[in-house]
């Protein structure tokens, strides 16, 4: 029971983290290309329209994904009550900034043409 609980908060705080994050970047966007905040990739760095593209994009993914880890990584810890359950939460956290990366890339590539 109390692996449930921690798995469940886990989840729950990993997806408050992506959405405050989200919410953020979209209150508070970076003005000017830097290396200290905002999405920061090779892409996203070119010029500045892919710039802010790159931050917008990203905070309505980042929002999307930490909606989807409350939901899901809670799900997946009220189902799965053993100790390695917490590997698997942290895993879909990954796998979820990954998806980011994909997808706020793919989006600038259409865009950069």
């Amino acid at each position: 029971m109390i692996y449930a609980l921690v798995n469940i908060g886990m989840s729950i705080l990993i997806g408050i983290i992506f959405i405050l994050a989200a919410l953020i970047l979209r209150k508070n966007p970076p003005t000017d290309i830097n290396a200290v905040y905002g999405y920061r990739t090779k892409r996203s760095m070119k010029n500045k329209d892919l710039w802010n593209a790159g931050n917008r994009y990203s905070a309505e993914v980042m929002k999307q994904n930490g909606v989807f880890m409350i939901l899901v990584g809670s799900a997946i810890g009220l189902l799965f009550k053993y100790t390695h359950t917490t590997i698997a939460i942290l895993s879909l956290m990954i796998i979820l900034i990954i998806h980011m990366f994909v997808k706020v890339e793919k989006k600038l590539k259409t865009l950069e043409k």
